[in-house]
């Protein structure tokens, strides 16, 4: 018997938009959370999604 799939809920696989508003960066889904981040969580999130960018190339 197969392995039933879990679902993934929306907010994980929603379009993201990203944009600088007030001193933040606004990034938004069109479905899921909308959180303010500061310049600095914005770029430890983007140093993770690099990150695993280059494991998912290298496997």
């Amino acid at each position: 018997m197969a392995k039933s799939q879990r679902s993934i809920p929306l907010e994980h696989v929603a379009p993201v938009y990203v944009e600088p508003e007030d001193g933040y960066v606004n990034v938004q889904q069109g479905h899921g959370d909308h959180t303010l981040y500061t310049p600095e969580e914005v770029r430890d999130l983007a140093e993770e999604l690099l990150a695993a960018a280059e494991t998912a190339e290298r496997s």
